[in-house]
């Protein structure tokens, strides 16, 4: 049978997504929005974080108003189980521990507060642990946990004469004893330069992660020092780089944004350099940088934003990067000193398989990571990654969040596709 040109791009454009978009991803989901829990929908859903299990944990909103926590495959908290006390909100970052354990930040009784499976923690206008008198708690924000159970948060405090507005922060700990300490605060020297104190009032920023072991941490700092080199990563309270200095590269060190360590002490930290806009954007393993903006990884040429990071104890990692093809790709590094070597695990665009039958049932269309309000990805050591995704039905009548799990490839899987890649980019030129 012969189609005129018509009627053969109109057999094109009725072809079905899951023709055009190319095999489908395969995953589960974990939660979505209109899952119903204690009787309510779910109707926000945040960043999925993991234990050492690689059990995954996030807090979730539901309709009438309540927070939940998340953990591995149910709700173990509500927000209304505090009652009397009202917890109300809460931010997307969180924690979980190996037993179950758990940390996030709602509001209580009206107080910026953190909160655990034992109950509060600290509120604002308490006083500030590890603090005189007169110094109070003014917020506690941006909780983790590691493996044990303790957990870390970073916490406002006054100026000590009794007033609500914070003057300083520090980097908190509670263990599972109970007892809060402090790890780091402004005023606190940095290792490795020369003196330099960290910034009153806010030096201590909120990128910051803790070793599962809790034997390492890695913070974004701000020193109290010149406005061109007072940023910094800090490694063990000492400093791996800063702003203006070398990055070995032939540019300089400009701003920092997300960061990750394991139990071994090796790390990644991301952010931009002072090169041209089309090649600043970077991700650093242990302060050498690995790849940047322009580069090319599976096919796809790196844009100018890396919206999430994290590296697992098998020095792995996952980042999703915008990308100029697929407009953002979610990537795998089995070897993270090699991040060139990436593969793409997802994009936006592709079909997502939930049951696994090989035929897509929905289309990607948003990750939502974000760097901003946490670090976006949290990668155990079992070889499945937790992602937070928009998804719409092949059909576009619903889109909903969601949390989906994917398996990374095997180091030798993820070889056989980096070479199918560069196959077909051969192929195509």
């Amino acid at each position: 049978m012969r189609l005129t040109q018509t009627a053969f791009v109109a057999v094109v454009a009725g072809l079905s997504a899951s023709v055009l978009a190319g095999p489908p991803v395969s995953g589960n989901v974990i939660v979505r929005e209109g899952d119903i829990v204690d009787g309510s929908a779910v109707t926000i859903i945040n960043s999925p974080f993991t234990n050492g299990n690689g059990q995954v944990g996030l807090v979730i909103g539901l309709a009438d108003g309540r927070r939940a926590i998340w953990f591995d495959t149910g709700v173990i908290f509500l927000s209304s189980d505090a009652l009397p006390d009202v917890l109300t909100g809460g931010e997307g970052t969180m924690g979980v521990g190996n037993n179950g354990e758990f940390i996030y930040s709602p509001s209580y009784n009206g107080n910026d507060s953190v909160w655990g499976q034992n109950g509060l923690i600290l509120a604002g206008t308490q006083a500030a642990p590890g603090y005189g008198a007169n110094f109070f708690s003014t917020f506690n924000s941006r909780p983790q946990m590691i493996d044990d159970g303790t957990a870390f948060w970073v916490g406002g405090i006054n100026n000590g004469q009794g007033g609500t507005a914070s003057f300083q922060r520090a980097l908190y700990k509670q263990g599972p004893g109970g007892a809060i300490s402090r790890v780091l605060s402004s005023g606190d020297v940095i290792g490795n330069t020369g003196g330099l104190t960290v910034a009153f009032p806010s030096g201590i920023n909120f990128d910051y992660h803790v070793s599962g072991n809790g034997n390492h941490y890695i913070n974004n700092l701000t020193a109290a020092t010149v406005a061109a080199s007072d940023t910094m990563i800090a490694v063990n309270g000492s400093m791996v780089a800063q702003e203006g200095g070398a990055t070995g590269q032939g540019d300089a060190w400009q701003n920092f944004d997300l960061v990750s360590i394991n139990n071994s002490g090796n790390y990644i930290f991301t952010g931009d350099t002072n090169a041209a806009t089309n090649m600043d954007e970077f991700i650093a393993f242990n302060g050498v940088i690995g790849l940047r903006e322009g580069q090319m990884v599976d096919g796809l040429t790196l844009g100018s934003a890396v919206n999430a990071a994290s590296l697992n104890n098998l020095n792995q990692a996952v980042f999703v990067w915008t990308t100029v093809q697929e407009t953002e790709t979610l990537f795998f590094a089995s070897d993270a000193s090699n991040l060139a070597a990436s593969v793409k695990l997802l994009s936006v665009g592709d079909l997502f398989d939930e049951d696994n039958d090989g035929i897509g049932d929905w289309t990607v269309t948003d990750f939502n990571a974000s760097g901003i309000i946490g670090p976006g990805l949290d990668f155990a050591d079992d070889g499945y990654v937790f992602v937070e995704v928009d998804l719409r039905s092949l059909d576009g009548s619903t889109t909903i969040e969601a949390i989906i799990s994917l398996r990374v490839p095997s180091p030798a899987s993820a070889a056989v596709l980096v070479l199918g890649a560069l196959a077909a980019a051969r192929r195509r030129r």
